[in-house]
Order: structure tokens, then C-alpha cells, then sequence
């Protein structure tokens, strides 16, 4: 009996632990669960940076259909999350012996609303920068739009992080 006595508690154990859990997340969305499914239209764009809607919408897209939180594009959402961006500027950085820039610093500024029902909930903006070479010509470009996207993936994540955190 000794011998079966560890083996039983286990047993019992497991079974009446087998029905306990935790949540995280009590529901999904936002506001209580009000906002569980949001239209995301392609960003505006009043820069002067082409790539820069395509870029900032995919971003966003990915980050929050990758939380599980929202049903993205459905019809009938229940909100809309509209994308603005505000400027997408280029400076240059240090410059190497031949007295060109080896370095270069992209900077975009968005803003963010959040309405329901044709009302404004929420408004948000963010800004944020990144290096990228410039030392030669066939360079320049491809890493200019990766510093894009690596601006817009950043931005998206403290985007859902913040919503996340206050609603």
C-alpha cells in the first residue's frame, strides 16, 4: 500500500488540476471587449516617401493579426484604425575619408486614430529614426527602405504594446 500511496496522490492530483487554469487575456479586443475586430485602411501618406503607406500598413497588419486580439478588415468592424504619415525625412550622418556621408538617418512621424462609429476615440503619435549605409550608391536605397521597415515594425510594436497596456 506504501508503494501505490505516491502513485494515487499523483493520480488524484492531476485530475483535480486537470480543470484549473488561467487566462491572460478575459476577452478578446479592446475597450472591454467593444473593439474586437478593426478596419485597417492603407495609411495616408503626406510625406514625400512612395513606399512609405505600403510599408507602414503591412507593418501594422502583421502585428496585430499577429496578436489574436483583433479580426483585421472584416465587414462590419468595429472600428477603424486610421493611419496617417506625417513626414518621412532623410538626414545624413558621419562622413568617411573621401568627405561623403557613410552614414544616413531616416525619420518618420506618424499618427494614429482610433474611431467608432464615425467618433474619435483615441489619437496616438509616434516618431522614431534609424541608421542605414550610404557608403556606396548600390547600397543606399535597398537600406533606406529597410530602415523604413524596421522604423514601422518598431512602431507598430509599441502601437500594440500601449494598447494593450491601457485597454
Amino acid at each position: 500500500m506504501k508503494r501505490f500511496f505516491p502513485v494515487w496522490t499523483l493520480l488524484v492530483c492531476a485530475a483535480l488540476m486537470s480543470g484549473c487554469g488561467y487566462e491572460l487575456v478575459k476577452e478578446k479586443g479592446i475597450y472591454g471587449g467593444e473593439i474586437s475586430s478593426i478596419y485597417l485602411p492603407v495609411f495616408k501618406n503626406n510625406s514625400f516617401e512612395p513606399l512609405a503607406s505600403g510599408v507602414f500598413t503591412q507593418a501594422f497588419s502583421m502585428e496585430m493579426a499577429g496578436s489574436g486580439l483583433f479580426q483585421l478588415n472584416k465587414a462590419d468592424a468595429d472600428a477603424t484604425l486610421q493611419g496617417n504619415i506625417m513626414a518621412v525625412t532623410t538626414s545624413p550622418g558621419p562622413i568617411g575619408a573621401t568627405g561623403q556621408t557613410v552614414q544616413k538617418v531616416v525619420s518618420a512621424n506618424i499618427s494614429l486614430t482610433l474611431t467608432k462609429q464615425g467618433k474619435r476615440l483615441k489619437t496616438w503619435s509616434f516618431s522614431d529614426s534609424d541608421v542605414y549605409d550610404a557608403s556606396t550608391i548600390n547600397i543606399e536605397e535597398p537600406g533606406r527602405r529597410a530602415a523604413l521597415q524596421r522604423i514601422a515594425m518598431r512602431i507598430a510594436r509599441r502601437f500594440h504594446i500601449q494598447v494593450l497596456s491601457v485597454y
